[in-house]
């Protein structure tokens, strides 16, 4: 499998491993593309937005898992997740430039040139 390209399938990810546990793991990916459709095509600032009114119209869509419990879990792990989000999409690599400008912490540099 290939690492996630963005932050978006990170979490998207990360949900299908949420909604997959204690199920049968077809049951959920036949099933994945009404969950795209219901989470917004999983964009954290659109899910992390939802309110009670989504989770209900949420539990009323046969075509996902209706399990409360997973639902608000994802709406929540979307705001976890954009409350650690860098100021930039992550890419999966540092970008070279930002990791030269850190600032030391307890004195040791930011970068791997203090690990040299």
């Amino acid at each position: 499998m290939k690492p996630p390209k963005d932050d978006a399938e990170y979490f998207e990810r990360l949900t299908k491993s949420v909604f997959t546990a204690g199920l049968n793991w077809t049951v959920v990916e036949n099933k994945w593309p009404d969950f795209q459709k219901a989470f917004a095509q999983f964009s954290l600032p659109k899910v992390a937005k939802f309110n009670e009114k989504d989770v209900k119209a949420l539990m009323g869509n046969a075509g996902i898992v209706r399990n409360e419990k997973k639902i608000r879990a994802t709406i929540h792990n979307a705001s976890e997740f954009l409350a650690l989000q860098p100021p930039e999409p992550s890419s999966g690599r540092p970008d070279a430039n930002s990791l030269r400008t850190r600032k030391r912490r307890n004195g040791w540099p930011a970068t791997s040139r203090g690990l040299r």
